[in-house]
Parts: structure tokens; sequence; C-alpha cells
């Protein structure tokens, strides 16, 4: 099983590839015919996610903390959509990462 530890709370602690992969798979499955209601993902998406990040990267993977999972990602996302959103900041595809000059950053946090 590639690296995952858990943590005290017995939540894992995701890895960027672990990340990545939970992020292809929505997307696989999201795709497929009948998959979603409304917006909404239904429960055999969840369980056939779960069943996959569970045979490569271990039991811990449970639909409960993969939703958990997807809940702080989002947030997070929404986070950079609205920095990348403002004037002055770029995305680094190299690094992975916000790219932005120090005088607008440090006009940014004020």
């Amino acid at each position: 099983m590639e690296g995952s530890s858990i943590s005290r709370n017995d939540s894992p602690i995701w890895s960027d590839a672990q990340l990545e992969y939970l992020i292809n798979l929505l997307f696989q499955q999201s795709r497929l015919p009948g998959m979603k209601s409304s917006s909404n993902l239904k429960g055999k998406v969840y369980r056939a996610i779960e069943q996959k990040m569970m045979e490569k990267f271990g039991p811990k993977f449970t639909t409960e903390k993969i939703k958990n999972k997807l809940k702080s990602t989002k947030a997070y996302h929404n986070i950079c959509k609205q920095i990348l959103a403002t004037s002055g900041f770029g995305w680094d595809p190299t690094n992975k990462c916000v790219d932005v000059d120090n005088e607008v950053w440090a006009v940014y946090i004020q």
C-alpha cells in the first residue's frame, strides 16, 4: 500500500497521490450514466470509490472519510479559486502552487 499514515483520531492523513487518485475516481464516476441525481453523486458512486480506495490504499478510506475529505478539499478549492481570481495572482504549474509578487501579496493580506 502506498504511504498513508493514520492520525490519533483514526482519520487517514491523505498523501498527494491519494488525493489525486480520489479526484480521478470522482471524475470517472461522475461521467458514468446514472451516477448523479440532480447535481449530487449517488450513494453507489461513493461505495465504488470506497472500494477502489481501499483496494489501493487500505481499509481506512471509508465512504465517511472520503466525504469528509471532499468537504475540506472543497473549502480549500474555493479559497484558491477566490485568490486566483484576484488581480496579480497566478498558478505555477511546475510547483503546483499560487504564484504572486511579494508586493501584491502584502496588499492582499492587509
